[in-house]
């Protein structure tokens, strides 16, 4: 019964191993996990530290393992955020200092889009780096995007691409150009040719973007940016869009627009 005590007191240790891991593979899924699970992984977390350090004094071979296993933990934990990759993390700042760098590729980017989308059509794509993970497209006779599962519209890539009207060729140049520009993917409708969305990074379950412009805004497109908490006007030709998920922040966070405002205007 002792040594059965001494095992279940190690079931922390893997829940903490399986949890840091799942995070660094994938954070929206860990994301998820917490969410649902926190009454498992919070309470597996607080225990696995308190027999970490009840372990310490090496009194017997259980303690032992519950050391060294904490300890691979904690450096397994002291890897992951440090080596967190930089699109795990987004701001208005790191934004402004892409768009800057990127903005004439973003601009070339907009007009290739814009000569092949075909008339009255619309699309939506995303990649994780060369793969595709989302298509959608609107054809000239259609009221909005189609709505098949992801993994379906995949299967049915080549004939959603000629419903926009899009050929092989001028996919992969939208795809190239995507991974050149370090962006997830674009939406696009020729009803509203003067404008292109360029998606930006996923940070859990929210999306930034850029909306760049092949002219200079409008004024009410410039009020409208301005008043719209999810929109920080950069320019005339191009404001950052943030979109939450399902739960969490539906905006940009307040002090950190206002302080970017403040620091950058836009006009």
């Amino acid at each position: 019964m002792k040594t059965f005590l001494q095992i279940l007191k190690l079931l922390p240790f893997p829940i903490g191993t399986a949890y840091i891991i799942i995070s660094w593979v994938d954070e929206f899924t860990s994301f998820f996990l917490l969410l649902f699970f926190w009454w498992l992984i919070i309470p597996a977390v607080i225990l696995s530290v308190v027999f970490f350090i009840m372990g310490l004094r090496w009194r017997n071979i259980w303690q032992r393992i519950a050391v060294v296993w904490g300890g691979a933990n904690l450096l397994l934990l002291v890897l992951y955020l440090t080596l967190q990759q930089p699109n795990q993390q987004c701001n208005p700042d790191i934004m402004a200092r892409h768009y800057e760098k990127h903005h004439t590729e973003m601009e070339e980017l907009h007009r290739y889009v814009q000569s092949a989308v075909a008339d009255s059509c619309a699309i939506l794509l995303e990649f994780d780096g060369k793969k595709l993970v989302k298509i959608r497209v609107k054809g000239k006779n259609d009221s909005e995007f189609s709505n098949l599962w992801d993994e379906e519209s995949i299967r049915h890539k080549d004939s959603l691409m000629t419903v926009a009207g899009l050929s092989q060729e001028e996919y992969d140049g939208i795809r190239n150009r995507l991974k050149e520009l370090g962006c997830l993917g674009i939406e696009y409708s020729q009803t509203y040719p003067e404008q292109l969305t360029i998606w930006f990074r996923r940070v859990y379950l929210g999306l930034y973007s850029y909306n760049i412009y092949s002219r200079p805004m409008t004024d009410k497109e410039k009020a409208d940016a301005m008043e719209q908490w999810e929109y920080i006007p950069y320019n005339d030709r191009c404001t950052f869009e943030y979109g939450g998920g399902a739960i969490g922040p539906q905006t940009f966070d307040d002090k950190e627009r206002e302080d970017f405002l403040q620091r950058h205007q836009p006009w």
